[in-house]
């Protein structure tokens, strides 16, 4: 598909390092964190209300669950 790139994205889940390539137009951190998130099947918190929804949130949650050490690259 066009525009899409290859991003590798690395993350801890329990001191249990884990990889995996996510095809997508673009990449932030904010997007790694959400990627990682749905990758390792812990789950999305989502607020009450809408703006309160921030990768602050997204991020703790992911810690409280055990993910840690989030990062990302593009591949050539």
């Amino acid at each position: 598909m066009p525009g899409l790139k290859h991003f590798q994205i690395t993350y801890c889940l329990h001191a249990n390092a884990q990889v995996f390539v996510q095809f997508d137009s673009h990449m932030s951190d904010e997007d790694a964190w959400y990627y990682a998130c749905l990758h390792a099947g812990i789950g999305l918190a989502y607020a009450q209300n809408i703006s309160d929804q921030s990768h602050a949130t997204l991020r703790e949650h992911a810690e409280r669950c055990g993910l840690t050490e989030v990062k990302w690259r593009a591949l050539p």
